[in-house]
């Protein structure tokens, strides 16, 4: 595992937050030289905290958050996002998680991936027409659903709430999407933490089968557990990244957070790559199972993408926001594991919380933080630049301002090498 955590003339120690001298120990290199990053900022825009979904229902109501913004929100907010896919036209498609952080106050919120268009000129981010919410007309989930059983036998509901049609949409109550691929047969694929599952829709947000389970892994939140069944996976730790091959022919789904039996083995830092085979016959989980090494056990990953058949991106990142943050980065991934060691190869590509700004792009000096609990989302947009995008917990706060909700963000950032990208994926 050629871990470095210098790479590419750059420290993971300067910025809003800096690493420090104990925190990197616990890294690959306990001194680190004091050098800075090459690569650049070089496009910014921003989309609002308060932005809904045009005539879209109104959510929050089980959440009990009072403040910055009082639930109820007016609409769906365009928040949370969690995975991201450019589009030729300049255009991404954005998917919201499920909505407030958990089961329990999630349930009037419905899942769907935006469609956005970021402006580096006005900095400003547009939401667009062209989206779509995730159903489940033909009855593949066997379990209730908040809008289909869930609701109507619910023992309490809060005041001035009342049950949905049963229209299956699908909402927060019913799964947390946290990574999604396109497939070339256009349809869609999203990695869910509450089983963990996959869901397979078409273009429409349509499931076309039952939600799969993962092989040996289930969570607290998992509708299939029985009396007497113990869960070996936390809550809200599944498939937080998921790959797709250039060829389009398997999915890695990356978990967020270690199973029970590597923990209890001493391994509190290891999150499971699995492999799935998609085909004519339907998706298959092979034996395969890679692990990922993450620089510290209290470290969580937010995206997981290919850049060829054997190098992939990984957003790693602590826990922290704004003056807490710590470590938030991209590594470049090697799945071949050159040194056998038992994990893939990580190389240190961008240190997302200082980020050379010399245009001042961002209007905010010479070095450009991303300082934000949750950075769930990169796309390559070619060779030497990448997209990054924060999720922003609608309505949390903490990033920018302790007093302020924390705004979608959208960043290009050059890098100091080019990536050997598949020409598939451009």
């Amino acid at each position: 595992m050629r871990n470095k955590i210098v790479a590419g003339g750059m420290v993971l120690a300067c910025g809003v937050g800096a690493v420090t001298g104990a925190y990197a120990a616990g890294a690959a290199d306990d001194n680190p030289p004091s050098a800075v990053q090459h690569s650049q900022l070089v496009g910014r825009s921003v989309l609002p905290a308060e932005t809904y979904r045009p005539e879209s229902a109104p959510s929050g109501a089980f959440t009990g958050i009072t403040s910055p913004i009082a639930a109820p929100f007016p609409g769906q907010p365009v928040q949370g996002f969690s995975a991201v896919h450019r589009n030729d036209d300049g255009s991404y498609l954005v998917m919201s998680d499920n909505g407030f952080g958990s089961k329990g106050n999630s349930q009037d919120f419905e899942l769907r991936v935006h469609r956005i268009t970021p402006n580096f000129t006005t900095h400003v981010t547009q939401l667009n027409d062209g989206g779509f919410g995730l159903t489940d007309p033909d009855h593949h989930i066997a379990s209730a659903i908040w809008r289909d059983g869930g609701c109507t036998a619910a023992p309490t509901l809060p005041a001035g709430y009342t049950c949905p049609s049963n229209d299956r949409v699908l909402t927060g109550w019913d799964f947390d999407i946290e990574s999604m691929q396109l497939a070339p047969d256009g349809t869609f694929w999203f990695g869910d933490e509450f089983g963990p599952f996959l869901l397979h829709t078409d273009e429409h947000g349509r499931l076309l089968e039952a939600p799969i389970p993962t092989p040996g892994v289930k969570s607290p939140s998992n509708p299939t557990l029985q009396p007497g069944d113990t869960p070996n996976l936390a809550n809200s730790k599944g498939f937080e990244g998921m790959a797709i091959s250039p060829d389009g022919r398997t999915l890695y789904p990356l978990l967020e957070g270690p199973i029970a039996e590597d923990t209890a083995a001493g391994k509190p830092a290891d999150l499971r790559i699995f492999e799935v085979k998609l085909g004519r016959r339907g998706p298959r989980y092979t034996d395969a199972i890679r692990r990922y090494r993450l620089e510290h056990p209290a470290n969580a990953i937010g995206d997981f993408i290919a850049v060829n058949e054997h190098q992939f991106l990984v957003i790693e990142r602590d826990g922290g926001a704004g003056p807490t943050a710590r470590f938030k980065a991209i590594f470049l991934v090697d799945l071949r594991d050159r040194d056998h060691d038992g994990y893939v190869d990580k190389d240190l590509l961008v240190n997302l919380m200082a980020v050379p700004d010399p245009a001042n792009v961002a209007g905010l000096g010479n070095f450009f933080a991303f300082p934000f609990v949750t950075i769930e989302d990169v796309a390559i947009l070619d060779p030497s630049t990448i997209v990054v995008l924060n999720d922003n917990n609608f309505p949390g706060t903490g990033g920018r301002a302790a007093d302020k909700p924390d705004e979608n963000e959208l960043i290009l950032v050059r890098l100091d090498r080019k990536l050997e990208v598949s020409r598939s994926l451009r």
